[in-house]
């Protein structure tokens, strides 16, 4: 969402593990909402949340929650 605001190409590396058996997980999203997995077969759960911005009023999203 930064790279769009910002008009900017901006990629991140989410570092995480698997809920299930723990496994290190790595996540490559950039500003296209386009993403990589690097551990291969790997196929992790994501969502990307759905909010009005135009009318949106809380201090940060996840309050949206």
């Amino acid at each position: 969402m930064q790279g769009r605001l910002r008009g900017q190409y901006l990629a991140v590396t989410v570092e995480s593990s698997c809920a299930h058996c723990g496994e290190a997980m790595h996540i490559e999203i950039d500003s296209e909402l386009k993403y990589r997995v690097r551990e291969r077969g790997a196929r992790p759960l994501m969502f990307e949340p759905h909010v009005d911005w135009d009318s949106f009023e809380q201090p940060n999203i996840l309050h949206a929650y």
